[in-house]
């Protein structure tokens, strides 16, 4: 991301904010990181396929054979 758009973004956060006064408090940071999130995982639905995606996920911190890992590979198999 360039300055620009930080700056942009750094502008649109405050104005989240401002217009939430009032009610409840708005994380930025935590809307940040869940789109990140949501960005990888559109990344590893793309992956062609499911050898690069186990290691693509195995990367992220999952081991295999987890309830977690296993989820992932289920959802990436019904995507294709």
């Amino acid at each position: 991301m360039d300055e620009r758009e930080r700056r942009g973004q750094d502008v649109r956060n405050v104005i989240r904010e401002e217009t939430s006064r009032g009610r409840r408090p708005v994380d930025t940071d935590a809307i940040a990181a869940a789109q990140e999130r949501l960005a990888k995982c559109r990344e590893l639905l793309e992956l062609g396929n499911e050898r690069d995606l186990r290691d693509a996920i195995r990367a992220l911190g999952l081991k295999d054979g987890s309830p977690e890992f296993e989820e992932a590979v289920r959802i990436w198999r019904a995507s294709h």
